[in-house]
């Protein structure tokens, strides 16, 4: 389990991280959510000890993560392979880590050619476009199944066929009891892929909560035989009614079971009934902008 206790960090007069407190939990996949400057790389390089809180503390199983002597096997992350030795090898590059990582190096040669990079093994770091070296630091991550995983725009210069194929190797590692922490801009993809969603603005977090606790909803789309009297029905019971074309109701306030026993009662035909629910890019939205007024 990897945790972050009150975790408060400033660079200069910058002020990074406020008090940020949140829990990846073994087998769960938290998405890291916010704009630029918001603290998600801040909060993710101190999950491998590359930074240290000013405040606060953050620890794996209960221990702090700088204690520990060798982090291969337990924590792994994906940041930025282009930080690497331009004149090293892919192959290097996975080989050096296994080393630090006290991981086989028979591992190397199934891990490249899962990031489909074994005709790139031999070839330079330097010369790597820039979705290869995205490959090759998803590698790197994976190399030794860790117990955390950390994955920093995980997808961002991707193709479609490895953004799934990686979106699957996530899935796999969390139902293995991985702690997965993902930061991305790509709402779609945390929406997709997080048990849990953490919004982050201006060093804090402004929403911490279950997927589908976050994009639950009680609105309800209907499409009934007489729209006006289901709406005097339903705004007899308190709900908030609003016209939309083609006939359709949008019922506030309301499930989908209470909206078709309401039509049922009237003795109306319903044609349609759905639950809108909400989109992680709309809540997100509306979170970030209350968080900017702060």
């Amino acid at each position: 389990m990897l945790v972050f206790d009150h975790v408060s960090k400033s660079f200069g007069a910058t002020q990074a991280l406020r008090d940020v407190s949140l829990t990846v939990q073994p087998g769960k996949v938290v998405g890291l959510v916010g704009h630029n400057g918001a603290g998600k790389s801040t909060l993710m390089r101190m999950a491998v000890a590359l930074l240290r809180p000013d405040t606060g503390d953050v620890t794996i199983g209960g221990e702090p993560v700088e204690q520990f002597g060798r982090l291969g096997g337990l924590i792994a992350a994906s940041f930025d392979a282009s930080t690497l030795p331009a004149q090293w090898s892919a192959g290097t590059a996975l080989r050096v880590t296994a080393e630090l990582a006290g991981v086989p190096e028979a591992r190397v040669a199934p891990t490249l050619e899962m990031v489909g990079l074994t005709a790139a093994a031999r070839k330079k770091v330097g010369q790597f476009s820039m979705g290869m070296r995205q490959r090759l630091a998803i590698g790197l991550a994976l190399l030794a199944e860790p117990r955390v995983l950390i994955l920093d725009e995980p997808t961002n210069a991707l193709d479609p066929a490895i953004t799934h194929q990686l979106w699957d190797w996530i899935t796999q590692h969390a139902a293995r009891g991985t702690a997965v922490l993902i930061s991305s801009h790509n709402l779609a993809e945390v929406e997709q892929l997080a048990d849990r969603i953490v919004v982050m603005q201006k060093g804090e977090v402004v929403r911490d909560a279950a997927k589908d606790e976050l994009l639950d909803t009680d609105t309800a789309l209907v499409r009934v035989d007489q729209p006006d009297v289901l709406r005097d029905r339903l705004q007899r019971h308190g709900h908030q009614v609003e016209s939309l074309p083609d006939g359709v109701l949008r019922v506030t306030g309301a499930r989908t079971d209470e909206v078709g026993e309401i039509a049922h009662r009237a003795g109306l035909v319903v044609w349609e009934l759905v639950e809108q629910r909400n989109r992680l890019a709309d809540i997100y939205q509306s979170l970030t902008a209350e968080g900017s007024t702060r």
